[in-house]
């Protein structure tokens, strides 16, 4: 028997495979985080004074 599959209905996937995908997908994010440059902490002074000029 075969089952129709609506694009509309979500996938059911084991509780082990969600983890492993969530793993796989916090690493990938860490890795783009440590290879951006760290942006420094803007002054809000500074960023209210850009509005006025």
């Amino acid at each position: 028997m075969q089952q129709n599959k609506r694009a509309d209905s979500p996938e059911v996937i084991s509780m082990e495979e969600y983890l492993t995908k969530r793993k796989k997908i916090k690493e990938k994010e860490e890795k783009q985080r440590k290879g951006q440059k760290k942006i420094l902490p803007v002054n809000r002074m500074w960023m209210l004074a850009d509005l006025y000029v």
